[in-house]
């Protein structure tokens, strides 16, 4: 007999989930385990073909809310259907193959109750393999770990890692997830969020401590497009959607016109890099 389901906390955690059997568990059970108690596990699974369902299901605990999408629809899809379930004056981002360290929640919602002007708090990570075996850091996550220096960085790149972040249900929901940034077989839902937050206004702050374990391996989303992808692009493509939104709805600002500067060299630095990998590739 199924429990019966927690109807509203004071976090909501989003889990989209597709095909990821091999971590899905572990996932799972690192946000269950939490010192912070009183979230919901919102879990989206985006029309698995593997044993996702089966893991999900087997867990019996009021604070897991399943939805299953009858289609496959995309990461950006994913995160939206969760983001319309959520309820409580806080949401945070987990990913299917990470795991999240057992004091993160708590450690996050104290600085969000003692910071009102904070939309989004992320927080370090530390890079782990198959076999959760710490493989390093990400340096330009350390290195920008204040609002100055996330917002200077965020014009030119991404500093922020998804899944580590707790954001302000209130704001996040006027936002959402923009749909045209569903690359095809990959998604930059975060990066045009965060630079629509920035540019509108907000503020985001960073915990300069570890907070998630993210998994690298040859099977995830991110590896595998990225090994086939140049990265300069695939910010220059970002950018521009996100400008071409900000067009549409008349809110240019300096801001976005810094951000149309680094567009145009990331474009520049995209093609000397295909340059590159022709001359490299014509003399072997």
């Amino acid at each position: 007999m199924p429990v019966e389901q927690k109807l509203n906390a004071s976090i909501d955690v989003i889990m989209p989930v597709y095909n990821a059997e091999a971590f899905l568990d572990k996932a799972i059970n690192s946000i269950l385990k939490q010192t912070y108690t009183d979230f919901r596990l919102i879990i989206v699974d985006d029309c698995s073909t593997d044993r996702s369902q089966q893991i999900i299901r087997s867990f019996n605990d009021s604070r897991i809310l399943y939805y299953g999408h009858k289609e496959n629809k995309g990461v950006v899809a994913s995160m939206n259907t969760g983001l319309s379930l959520t309820q409580a004056p806080y949401v945070c981002v987990m990913h299917a193959d990470d795991i999240s360290l057992p004091e993160r929640l708590a450690v996050q919602k104290k600085w969000m109750d003692e910071h009102s002007d904070t939309a989004v708090v992320a927080g370090y990570l530390i890079f782990i393999n198959e076999k959760d075996e710490e493989t390093g850091v990400w340096n330009l996550d350390r290195e920008t770990n204040t609002r100055q220096s996330i917002r200077r960085k965020m014009i030119k790149e991404n500093c922020i890692a998804h899944p580590t972040v707790m954001m302000r249900t209130e704001i996040i929901k006027k936002y959402g997830y923009d749909p045209a940034q569903q690359l095809k077989g990959y998604a930059v839902e975060d990066y045009p969020l965060w630079l629509n937050l920035l540019a509108d206004g907000h503020h985001i702050d960073k915990l300069q401590k570890p907070v998630l374990l993210y998994r690298t391996h040859l099977q995830s989303a991110t590896s595998s497009f990225l090994r086939k992808r140049n990265p300069f692009l695939i910010n220059y493509f970002t950018k521009l959607k996100y400008i071409s939104e900000r067009k549409k709805k008349k809110k240019l600002n300096s801001f976005d016109f810094l951000v149309m500067i680094s567009l145009r060299l990331d474009y520049i630095k995209a093609q000397l890099k295909n340059l590159k990998a022709f001359f490299v590739k014509k003399h072997v």
